[in-house]
């Protein structure tokens, strides 16, 4: 058997198997077997490729005129296979309707998405009264509207929309540990008491680390976010813990964070220049960016705050606090170390203190504890050496050092947590540590300390309003205004004069 009659042969048993499965034949371009149309056309033309018969006797053996099988053979010969192949049509899938009338019906359609098609329709017959290049009909309006791609309709409607169901997303991923941390605060769906006895929400801020997903520091507390709170939160994630179920410290390479003004401050930007880490802001109004800090207090609602009284989710009536901010302090340094450092992570397959053992790196601490302290514990102010000494919150603070710095300008640190000293330094040397004596054998906190001052400054305002309310109650006691007493007589009124001074009077 010749080589065409096997072709011919075998394009006829694909041609059947087609009929048999469509029921007819299929000769569109989009068919299944477009390539056995090619195959047809070439078992017409192999004789005479293959065995040298003429173009003549060929064409008056399959009943076909001479001209067309010199087609297929030129086409053959020039593109191959593919030339025997029908070809597609330029303008298929598309509606026949002008270039001018597919924009303005797609214009109207992404302005207006609200606008049907009749309402179109009959824009463009108003169109067409000017220029006959308007004209389409109400199913080839329908038909590019149903054929709008999804990505433009959605970038028309909103740009947020888009960028946040649409557009491409860059995953970063961590290489070792420490490489990149992630920070963020989170207001938490959760009521509890705090010292007044009043209701409050709390605050979290949390430190993960990017590669192993494990949360090296956090801070939760009923303060707002602020720098204080961050320097915190990462005293906390960079030295060494005592329980051995979370045993992450270091210092990172890369802090990311968002363009809160408590990330952008320079007590942040000190600390960063102080530990070498550089600083990394997200963009603008992208969320997106903060992925995996965004995740973990997903899992705290779900997994954690959940099951806590006085859960109250997002847009829900509030629930009556069921706890303090002491015990949910506590109940949630439990949940964190046992279960969630525990537990198998859906990205990573692993849990995070199983991440974080297995690859042996060792971490970049600081030189020491009290050096931390100094840092993240306290807060710097520039202050110049009085007389009398240090003045910080109306407080003095004093210590025998002084001598010789009167005048001096100094930088004055304390910790927020317990303001009875303040630690002196000049030129970045420490000089000496100065004690309030009013606050020498109390050791109160930044809040404390305020909390009382506000409540002594309250009850002084109020002392001022009784005593000022009873002295305007008392008007007896202001000097009387005297007050004229009314005329009995009127004034008579002057009678017009009877001279004519000017010719126009009358």
């Amino acid at each position: 058997m010749r080589i065409s009659e096997l072709v011919l042969a075998l394009a006829q048993l694909r041609i059947f198997a087609s009929t048999l499965y469509y029921g007819s034949y299929p000769l569109n371009d989009s068919s299944p077997d477009s390539d056995d149309q090619a195959l047809l056309k070439y078992a017409l033309i192999a004789p005479c490729i293959e065995d040298g018969i003429s173009q003549r006797d060929r064409a008056q053996e399959l009943g076909l005129s001479e001209r067309t099988l010199r087609r297929l053979i030129c086409k053959f010969k020039s593109i191959g296979l593919n030339g025997l192949k029908r070809k597609k049509r330029s303008d298929k899938g598309a509606p026949r309707v002008s270039v001018n009338s597919t924009q303005f019906i797609k214009g109207r359609i992404l302005e207006f998405p609200e606008l049907s098609c009749t309402v179109i329709q009959r824009q463009l017959s108003r169109l067409n009264n000017h220029s006959a290049d308007y004209k389409a009909s109400y199913h080839q309006i329908r038909f590019i509207k149903m054929n709008l791609s999804d990505d433009i309709i959605t970038l028309a409607r909103s740009e947020k929309d888009f960028e946040e169901t649409r557009e491409l997303l860059f995953r970063h991923e961590a290489t070792f540990p420490n490489e990149v941390w992630q920070c963020d605060h989170k207001f938490l769906d959760i009521l509890v008491w705090d010292s007044c006895g009043k209701a409050a929400q709390p605050v979290l801020t949390a430190i993960i680390d990017d590669y192993t997903r494990a949360i090296m520091g956090y801070y939760l507390d009923l303060d707002p976010p602020s720098a204080q709170r961050t320097a915190l939160s990462l005293r906390q994630a960079i030295w060494r813990k005592d329980d051995p179920k979370w045993l992450v410290c270091g210092i990172p390479d890369r802090f990311y964070t968002d363009r809160g003004a408590d990330f952008k401050s320079n007590r942040i930007e000190n600390i960063a220049a102080e530990l070498g880490i550089k600083l990394s802001k997200g963009r603008a109004y992208k969320p997106q960016g903060k992925g995996k800090i965004e995740r973990f207090f997903n899992t705290v609602n779900q997994l954690f705050m959940s099951e806590l009284p006085g859960f109250t989710p997002e847009n829900t009536p509030p629930t009556p606090p069921g706890m303090t901010i002491q015990q949910l302090q506590a109940t949630f340094q439990e949940w964190l170390i046992s279960e969630y450092m525990h537990r198998v992570h859906s990205e990573i397959n692993q849990t995070p203190f199983e991440r974080w053992s297995t690859h042996h790196l060792l971490p970049r601490l600081a030189e020491s504890l009290e050096s931390l302290n100094i840092l993240l514990l306290t807060v710097s102010d520039e202050r110049i050496v009085q007389q009398d000494g240090v003045r910080i919150f109306n407080l003095r603070y004093y210590a025998t050092e002084f001598c010789g710095l009167t005048g001096k300008r100094v930088t004055a640190r304390y910790d927020p947590q317990d303001i009875s000293y303040v630690l002196i330094y000049r030129e970045n040397e420490l000089v000496c540590r100065a004690i309030c004596a009013e606050l020498a054998n109390q050791k109160p906190s930044l809040k404390e300390f305020m909390k009382a001052r506000n409540s002594y400054k309250r009850s002084l305002r109020k002392d001022i309003e009784q005593y000022v309310s009873f002295a305007n109650s008392l008007p007896d006691a202001l000097r009387k205004i005297a007050t004229p007493a009314p005329s009995g007589t009127s004034a008579e009124k002057t009678p017009a004069s009877k001279l004519r001074r000017y010719k126009v009077d009358e």
